[in-house]
């Protein structure tokens, strides 16, 4: 291993744990000793590769941004829905958006920095313009190929459902956040999932035609 690569990867194992303990001990309450500790590291070879603990958050944002696939591929789409006319086929189509085999780390980064726009209001504009938006567009052009494959009403007013999804995201993020309910684990696992499959459960059940839900 390169001295290059061997750098990238401690780099990444920084963030690796740092995306983890902001998630279960919150941005403020995790400190730099804690992530040397869980990296495995001294706590000068973190200064290394980042200045601060804003700086690994700010690498965080752009990394996310580097990553996350700004526009779905319309054949996977399709084939996802048509094979998946359902709640579980809008998921599907969702989580085009992350890379494949990162589906996890991505989610608990997007909690992190919902749970981090409370207290940052560089995290705040961010969430609002790169994160909210774009969940936005992908719910829409999702219910958007729905009516171009005539699963579902052509009248279905794509706006109205993508508030619901969004304010969705919010409430949970918002709960989770202050502790009421369920927390982490349940955000990456299920809950969070739970409620999106049962608002688009119940579209279905209105503006379906002839599709019977698997």
């Amino acid at each position: 291993m390169s001295y290059d690569s061997e750098k990238l990867s401690t780099k990444q194992k920084i963030l690796n744990c740092a995306v983890n303990l902001f998630a279960i001990k919150g941005f403020t309450e995790t400190s730099i000793r804690d992530l040397a500790e869980a990296a495995g590291l001294r706590s000068g070879s973190i200064y290394n590769h980042f200045p601060s603990k804003v700086a690994i958050l700010e690498h965080i944002m752009e990394d996310y941004s580097a990553n996350i696939a700004q526009i779905y591929l319309q054949k996977d789409m399709q084939y996802i829905l048509r094979k998946n006319p359902n709640p579980d086929g809008i998921l599907a189509c969702m989580q085009l958006t992350f890379p494949r085999g990162k589906e996890e780390y991505y989610l608990k980064v997007l909690f992190v920095l919902f749970q981090e726009q409370y207290r940052n209001p560089i995290v705040r504009s961010y969430v609002t313009k790169d994160i909210v938006l774009r969940i936005e567009w992908n719910i829409k052009a999702v219910i958007e190929e729905l009516i171009k494959l005539k699963l579902i009403r052509k009248d279905t007013d794509p706006d109205y459902w993508v508030k619901i999804g969004s304010s969705l995201v919010y409430s949970f993020a918002s709960r989770s956040m202050l502790g009421i309910g369920d927390g982490m684990p349940d955000f990456v696992g299920m809950n969070m999932v739970d409620l999106l499959k049962t608002t688009f459960d119940f579209m279905f059940k209105i503006h379906s035609i002839g599709i019977k839900n698997r």
